[in-house]
């Protein structure tokens, strides 16, 4: 077996094994036939098929046909999904704390909870209209807002409890997809939990968050005390007027 593996594919070689990780690293550049990946790699056609196999399982990567310039079957290419893509390096999360701090600095400080409202009010829009489908049901509410945020890449789980101060869910974070973000600038976690109170209609406590070094994101929220208001799918400029 010929696989060489360079530096930049050591997490992928712990994460994956060696000849999966050569697969994919070799996918990163372009979308390559089984026949391009074996004569590269030094393998048969076979074995790279069970490899990309077990990839295609794991949403990796994906194939699709190629046309073909002359006569026989069409070819199959690998390219990688989406999924696969974020498994390399990513400086998005840096690139976004400087343009929080780009405006902070260039605006003050008012610019940037400006623009953290504007960016939570199309997020909270598109979650009322789904959290409607569960009507005034807080719980329901609950559980579908913990479906949307793992949709989103903030993996969620709910909880309920009973003690003599009432009865309680927590929605509790495990991933945050914008964690590298939420820990230069705070105010990402607090508008986005004003946005939970928004959706819910009711006041949440959130003392715990991954972005100030907890190990997950913690709300508690109240289910038998009455909403502070109408829960309302409108966008809060339309409902201020």
């Amino acid at each position: 077996m010929n696989i060489c593996v360079n530096a930049s594919t050591d997490s992928l070689v712990d994460l994956l094994g060696a000849t999966r990780a050569a697969i994919v690293e070799r996918l990163r550049d372009a979308p390559c036939g089984v026949a391009a990946l074996a004569e590269a790699l030094g393998l048969s056609e076979v074995a790279v098929r069970r490899h990309l196999g077990v990839l295609a399982e794991d949403d990796l990567v994906a194939g699709q046909t190629a046309r073909r310039d002359g006569p026989g079957r069409p070819a199959t290419h690998y390219r990688l999904t989406e999924r696969a893509r974020r498994l390399f390096p990513d400086r998005t999360g840096e690139f976004a704390n400087e343009l929080l701090t780009f405006l902070r600095e260039r605006e003050g400080a008012d610019a940037v909870e400006q623009f953290l409202r504007w960016r939570q009010e199309r997020v909270r829009a598109r979650y009322a209209a789904v959290l409607a489908e569960a009507g005034e049901d807080r719980a329901a509410r609950v559980e579908r807002l913990a479906e949307l945020l793992t949709e989103d890449g903030f993996t969620s789980h709910v909880a309920s409890s009973q003690d003599d101060g009432g009865s309680t869910l927590t929605l509790t974070q495990g991933h945050c997809a914008i964690r590298e973000v939420a820990e230069a600038h705070p105010e990402v976690c607090r508008t986005e939990a004003q946005m939970f109170e928004d959706l819910l209609g009711v006041g949440v406590s959130r003392e715990r968050t991954l972005a100030r070094g907890a190990s997950h994101c913690v709300c508690e929220i109240p289910t038998d005390q009455p909403a502070r208001h109408p829960v309302d799918a409108r966008p809060r400029s339309d409902r201020d007027e």
